[in-house]
Parts: structure tokens; C-alpha cells; sequence
């Protein structure tokens, strides 16, 4: 009983904690030499708030929590891995519903090595989409949606913009382009950091298409019909999911070589996009049923081989390189 009550007790003291350090979690996996982010839910660790996300490593797990007086935004967008696994990036929100003009969005920054939250930028109550680190983990692109000119936080209806964060400087800069982007799709850079693939789509009745932006000149090229773009780290392919969410197709950068790599039979769906080892040799997929879990299986490229990972857990949002 003592030994139990001790045992409680410690789990307390960590869930109080902002960030805390735990061994392998019930639901989670590991892979030689590499860096997982995982959503989780409340169900993943005994007490635990909702907003969290899981840093996992072969020597353990990183449970990241959203800082006091914020909550991270939910599954439906994309936090984002550095690529030198040192930081995560995430939407966070700050709801006090006595004060209007402090319902609103910043990006939050999250350093995995000195344990601190850094702040940017101040957008529409949920107004945060997904995000992505540059390859060189310099800048952050995401997509965001600005105030209401009465500045109470309340913007239902103005469209979510891309937008790029320069770490050192902070300082925000819009990335222009026609098409509307979609807050709850992947975006991803070019491994040399000067086109950023996304999902866009110019009206409600309009099928997604998926675009490959010029940074420099701000102009775009639409390759597919589809979602969720993940730019292979040799810069090769793009990796996409269909308008069905149900196959899984490479594309080269310019729109063509097309070719389904993995398809879905029954009611099991794509979710969240493919995301790629950093060696660019394998696949990792994110498997969704309604009402019966997820499964996260991994294609190895070369073989064609495909390796199921695990059942009945939250996905896998990043993948990087394990530093030595």
C-alpha cells in the first residue's frame, strides 16, 4: 500500500509539470536512431490534461505540455517536429471569456533542451492551422487566420493565410498566393528551403488541389488533386492522399510521375498525411476507422515491405533524426 501511495504521489508531482520525462508509454513505439511526435489524449497518461503532446526517443518519452493560461489546438491541426529534434511548434490559444479582446491565437515555440515556451504573433481565438519548421529549422511557415479590425479576438468567416516566422528575429511575413489555404492540411518546405507545398482549395465546392509555392517570387503551380503534401527530405517526390483519403500517391515536385504507393480497402482512411523517415527511404502512415482507433504502418520504399507498428493509438506527426 505504501509502496503504492509513493507511486501515485510522483505521478501528481510530474503532471503538474509544464514538460516531464517518462519511459515508454502504453500506445507509443520507438525506431532505431529516431525522434517521434505523437498526439495523445487525456487517456494516455493516468490524470493528464488534454492538451499534450508525446516527444519519443529510444531512451525515453517527452510529455510537452501547452504553458499556463493555454491550450494547444486540437487534432484536427498540424504541431510540428523541428528537424533537429529540439524543438516542437503548436498552435495555442488563451480563452478568458471575460475579457473578449483576449480570446485569440499565438504560436508557441517549445524548446526540448532548455524546457521554455516562446510566443508569437496574435491571430483569431483558433486561429493557428498546421505548421512546419524549414529543413534548416530557421523559420516556421503555418497558416493563420488575423483579427477583426474591432480587435475582440472574433474573426468567424476571414480566411486562414500562410504565414512565415523567422525564429531569430521574429518577425512574421506573409507567403502570397491566390488559392485559400486549408488549416487542417500538412504544409512542407523543399529540402532546400525555397518551395513550400500545400493544400489550397478556391471555394467550398472546389475539390483540394495540391500546390508547390515559389517563396522568392510568391507564384505557384498546382500538381494534384488531393491532401495533406509531404516533401520527401531528398527532394525528389511529394507524397500526398487522394480527395478519398483512401490512397497514398508520389509525385514529383513538377506534377509529374504520379504513382499510388499504398490504398485503403473498407472504411479505413489516410489521416494527417504520410510522414517521411529522414533518410527518405521509408513511409510512415497514419490509418483511421470511425469509432474504432487508428493504426500506424510503415511502407519501407525500397521492398515495397510494410510494417504495422501499432494499433488503437493516437498518430505520428514528425519523424527526425535522433542526435548522438
Amino acid at each position: 500500500m505504501r509502496n503504492r501511495l509513493l507511486i501515485a504521489l510522483k505521478l501528481v508531482v510530474l503532471l503538474m509539470l509544464p514538460c516531464a520525462s517518462y519511459g515508454q508509454i502504453e500506445g507509443t513505439f520507438t525506431l532505431p536512431n529516431s525522434v517521434l511526435l505523437f498526439e495523445t489524449t487525456e487517456e494516455s497518461l493516468p490524470g493528464a490534461p488534454y492538451e499534450e503532446l508525446l516527444v519519443v526517443t529510444t531512451t525515453g518519452t517527452v510529455v510537452v505540455r501547452s504553458p499556463a493560461g493555454f491550450f494547444g489546438e486540437d487534432y484536427t491541426v498540424f504541431p510540428a517536429l523541428a528537424p533537429g529534434a529540439d524543438r516542437v511548434a503548436w498552435g495555442l490559444s488563451l480563452h478568458d471569456d471575460s475579457r473578449k479582446e483576449r480570446n485569440r491565437s499565438v504560436l508557441g515555440v517549445y524548446s526540448l533542451l532548455d524546457k521554455t515556451w516562446r510566443t508569437y504573433g496574435d491571430f483569431c481565438a483558433g486561429g493557428d492551422g498546421s505548421m512546419v519548421f524549414s529543413p534548416d529549422g530557421t523559420r516556421v511557415a503555418f497558416a493563420s487566420q488575423s483579427g477583426s479590425p474591432s480587435g475582440n479576438g472574433y474573426c468567424f468567416g476571414n480566411p486562414f493565410v500562410l504565414q512565415i516566422l523567422d525564429l531569430a528575429t521574429g518577425e512574421l511575413a506573409p507567403v502570397f498566393y491566390p488559392g485559400r489555404v486549408e488549416k487542417h492540411a500538412r504544409l512542407s518546405w523543399s529540402p532546400d528551403g525555397k518551395y513550400l507545398a500545400g493544400e489550397f482549395c478556391c471555394s467550398a465546392s472546389s475539390a483540394s488541389q495540391v500546390a508547390v509555392i515559389d517563396l522568392g517570387s510568391g507564384t505557384g503551380k498546382v500538381i494534384a488533386e488531393g491532401t495533406d503534401p509531404s516533401w520527401s527530405p531528398k527532394g525528389d517526390w511529394i507524397a500526398y492522399d487522394d480527395p478519398k483519403k483512401k490512397k497514398c500517391i508520389l509525385v514529383r515536385p513538377d506534377g509529374t510521375g504520379a504513382r499510388v504507393v499504398q490504398e485503403l480497402a473498407g472504411y479505413w482512411m489516410f489521416f494527417k498525411g504520410a510522414v517521411w523517415s529522414p533518410d527518405a527511404e521509408k513511409l510512415l502512415f497514419n490509418e483511421d476507422v470511425i469509432d474504432s482507433g487508428g493504426n500506424v504502418t510503415i511502407l519501407e520504399l525500397p521492398t515495397g515491405k510494410v510494417i504495422k507498428r501499432s494499433r488503437n493509438v493516437r498518430f505520428v506527426l514528425g519523424w527526425a533524426a535522433e542526435k548522438r
